[in-house]
């Protein structure tokens, strides 16, 4: 008796597909884009600059130019994929680009505040709009990269925290109005993982403070150098860019996906705790933490005025 053949999985080579990963000059995005071409897939690479085309350029790997807010960009996304040489159809969306400028909520200037929407949620918000009637097509698959930040709002991450809050949000709805039209829609939360924009955060942090008015020194300057000092001492022992980019390529191509996954252990343990505990007590413990990495510049909460001498003027650095 014959037995009925299994449909082949999702995740076998498929030569004759396209993958779009946005964000893939560096990083995530950049080991992402080469995961998926070690499986088969035709990946279209968003990058930004022609050294960055020069530097991912390999086989199976295309770069386009990419800067997700500029329409421009994303017609002319649209328009390759639909003319395509081998007419392959669009398998897999990665959305993943995207900037990260840590600063407490009163500092951050609303022009940066605009700039991490624009790029974080706008952006991809404006790609997916685009690609999904390709998806429909092909019953593909969105991949949409958040962070730990999208479920727990640490201090001094408030604006990027805030895209990745919203990102969460616009994933649910969309997963929930596109399910039956075959498409899927996967969110990923990465915790903490080696890349150059990580990197850099705290550097963008530092350089902001240097330039805050006195009174915002005394009150910030001590949670943003912890911060600083917390992030750098964790992203010496985070995971690798290549191993977060394997991990992704294996859900972006996995047969019966999960609506989330965790990336990394830091994600899998806070992003439970940060659901299950009471909000102020993640607050004293988040509180413990800055002071540990920084007690000589953390401002004591309140203290009681010294009747002694005159009062520092408001300016001073505490």
């Amino acid at each position: 008796m014959l037995r009925p053949r299994k449909a082949p999985p999702h995740n076998r080579r498929q030569p004759d597909e396209l993958v779009v990963v946005s964000g893939a000059s560096t990083g995530i995005g950049a080991a992402t884009a080469r995961a998926l071409a070690a499986m088969g897939y035709h990946v279209l690479a968003g990058v930004r600059t022609d050294s960055e085309a020069d530097a991912v350029r390999t086989d199976g790997i295309e770069p386009v130019t990419l800067d997700i807010t500029v329409p421009e960009h994303i017609e002319a996304l649209a328009r390759r994929i639909a003319d395509d040489p081998g007419q392959r159809a669009l398998r897999v969306l990665v959305n993943n680009a995207g900037i990260e400028i840590n600063a407490p909520v009163e500092v951050l200037p609303l022009s940066l505040w605009r700039e991490q929407f624009e790029v974080n949620l706008f952006g991809h918000i404006a790609v997916t709009q685009r690609l999904l009637p390709h998806l429909r097509r092909s019953r593909g698959r969105i991949v949409t990269i958040s962070s730990v930040g999208g479920v727990a709002a640490l201090p001094v991450f408030g604006a990027y925290a805030g895209t990745k809050f919203a990102l969460e949000a616009a994933s649910d709805s969309l997963r929930r109005e596109v399910s039956a039209h075959g498409v899927q829609v996967v969110v990923v939360q990465p915790g903490g993982v080696r890349t150059e924009m990580a990197a850099r955060s705290g550097d963008i942090s530092l350089e902001l403070a240097a330039g805050m008015s006195a009174e915002h020194q005394r009150l910030y300057s001590g949670l943003i150098n912890a911060t600083v000092s917390s992030n750098t001492a964790f992203l010496q022992r985070a995971m690798p860019a290549a191993k977060a980019g394997a991990k992704i390529a294996r859900v972006a191509t996995t047969r019966r996906p999960r609506t989330r996954y965790t990336l990394g252990t830091d994600a899998a343990f806070i992003i439970p705790l940060a659901r299950l505990l009471p909000a102020r007590l993640m607050d004293g413990i988040l509180a413990m933490s800055h002071r540990s990495r920084n007690p000589a510049r953390t401002p004591a909460p309140a203290p009681a005025p010294a009747p002694a001498p005159a009062p520092e003027s408001p300016g001073s650095p505490s």
